[in-house]
């Protein structure tokens, strides 16, 4: 049976892709967001939007290699930090987007092939020292990506009124 872990796949394709009660999702609310806007900071102590997109794309990543077996592995998107604006322009708002939607999209797709046994298979922290279900992973990401949603409006909308 493979209906609780399908579930999880969904929410993550409705967070990124469908119509949502909440508002806008993730795919529809960076979609217009210019260069500009993508990499500027309302304030000082705020993310640019180009900033959780690189951070997003980092922790996806980090999932997709703990369901693959893969420990850590350097990579363009490192989760344990956040990239510079400075670093992020090198490759592009589009190809951040791109990236993004590439990461969640492999995501999803590893995540069909999984009946709800695999939610109770484990996997090892970075640390070594830490093992948790898939479950608390995929429960994570989807929480993750949500508070990051709330606070892309939030930054668009400093912006807008600047």
């Amino acid at each position: 049976m493979n209906t609780t872990v399908q579930a999880y796949a969904q929410q993550l394709e409705a967070i990124n892709y469908k119509s949502l009660w909440l508002g806008a999702n993730v795919m529809d609310k960076i979609e217009g967001i210019s260069n500009h806007t993508a990499f500027t900071r309302p304030i000082p102590e705020l993310h640019s939007v180009a900033e959780i997109i690189g951070h997003l794309i980092a922790l996806n990543i980090d999932v997709i290699n703990k369901i693959k077996g893969y420990l850590s592995l350097q990579q363009v998107y490192q989760p344990d930090h956040w990239r510079s604006n400075q670093e992020l322009k090198t490759i592009g708002w589009k190809q951040l987007k791109e990236d993004y939607e590439k990461s969640i999209l492999s995501l999803i797709i590893l995540l069909k092939d999984k009946d709800d046994s695999f939610l109770e298979k484990t996997y090892t922290e970075d640390n070594h020292k830490s093992r948790y279900p898939f479950e608390y992973a995929l429960e994570g990401i989807i929480h993750h990506i949500l508070y990051h949603l709330g606070q892309i409006g939030i930054i668009i909308k400093l912006l807008i009124r600047k």
